[in-house]
């Protein structure tokens, strides 16, 4: 094959730092380098030549390490276009933005999968490999916070009112016949008014306005059994987790729960369950009560009732169960 044409380059022999102003050219199938003293003959076969990144110089390399850099893209391209030469299909598609519009869109589809469904797989594993005693720590954590920041104040309701709900929802039996750790918290909180949430301890905290808002006690007993499903199915870890993905990666893959100390109170102050977790706790709920010999009705005007006090929206702070027209007729509106 004749000469083609000369691109100007820097060739380092690999060894010494030095750099020399050379030429390339192709001949005869082989790759020649010429320049003051410098003159070498390579096989096309075994020079390698590097894709286009901007305007960074592209590197034509040799097997013993020399290589040369080429800044005339251009002049490169038609060199080795010359010689049949063509890039891979990954370097090509780089160039051309249909391409790279349709690889950036798939890694967008990628990291929505991820997030959407590995990350909930991922935290719901996790959260099964947590020791008790640093759930009941990061519960501790929270429940502090929210009293030192007078989000929750001491609950005005009687000591006997407070002790005959707490012993009545523990004389429930759950569903399958095993029990779930729990504890009654009552608190009165003119800031998130009447609600109710679970916290991964088992801790239910319950608020005095919640207690007023109810007709009877068995529609507190419902509200109640649905926070003991979130705790049965470990629903505000798993939210706390997938909230600190940083904390689910590590306690994962390393078994290290000292990162997730300082991350998952601050997502659990913020716990918004999905829709799939909250049927899954008013499956619980239905399944209890009916149990009991109670109606699961109870859970639907309650939850009826919470998002008409909280003017049909949902409840706003800590809110973890708003009162859909789906969940409601699930539920069923009467026994």
């Amino acid at each position: 094959m004749s000469t083609v044409q000369r691109v100007a380059c820097d060739y380092l022999d690999g060894v010494t730092s030095a750099r020399r102003s050379v030429t390339l050219r192709v001949e005869d199938a082989h790759a020649i380098v010429e320049g003051e003293g410098v003159l070498r003959r390579e096989p096309l076969g075994r020079v390698r030549v590097s894709e286009r990144m901007g305007s960074a110089p592209r590197l034509v390399s040799f097997p013993d390490g020399a290589l040369c850099e080429v800044r005339d893209h251009d002049a490169l391209d038609a060199l080795l276009g010359a010689t049949g030469f063509r890039e891979s299909v990954v370097a090509r598609a780089q160039s051309r933005w249909p391409f790279v519009a349709g690889a950036a869109a798939v890694c967008v589809g990628l990291v929505a999968a991820a997030y959407f469904f590995l990350l909930p797989w991922g935290a719901r594993i996790a959260a099964d490999h947590i020791p008790q005693s640093v759930v009941e720590s990061l519960s501790r954590d929270v429940l502090d916070t929210l009293d030192k920041q007078q989000v929750l104040e001491p609950s005005k309701l009687p000591a006997a009112r407070r002790e005959a709900l707490a012993t009545r929802f523990s004389r429930m039996v759950p569903p399958d016949g095993v029990q779930v750790p729990h504890a009654i918290a009552f608190r009165a909180s003119p800031r998130i008014g009447a609600n109710a949430f679970a916290l991964p301890s088992g801790t239910i905290v319950v608020t005095d306005q919640l207690v007023d808002l109810a007709a009877s006690d068995d529609e507190i007993l419902a509200v109640l059994t649905h926070e003991l499903g979130h705790v049965h199915h470990r629903h505000g870890l798993r939210k706390a987790l997938q909230s600190s993905v940083v904390g689910l990666v590590v306690t994962w893959y390393l078994g290290d729960v000292s990162s997730l100390v300082a991350a998952i109170p601050a997502a659990l102050l913020d716990a918004r369950y999905s829709r799939d977790l909250e049927r899954e706790a008013d499956a619980y709920a239905r399944q209890m009560l009916e149990f009991n010999s109670l109606p699961p009705a109870l859970l639907a005007r309650m939850l009826d009732r919470l998002e008409a006090a909280h003017g049909g929206r949902k409840a706003g702070y800590l809110d973890s169960h708003p009162a859909t027209d789906e969940r409601v007729k699930a539920l069923g509106t009467g026994r």
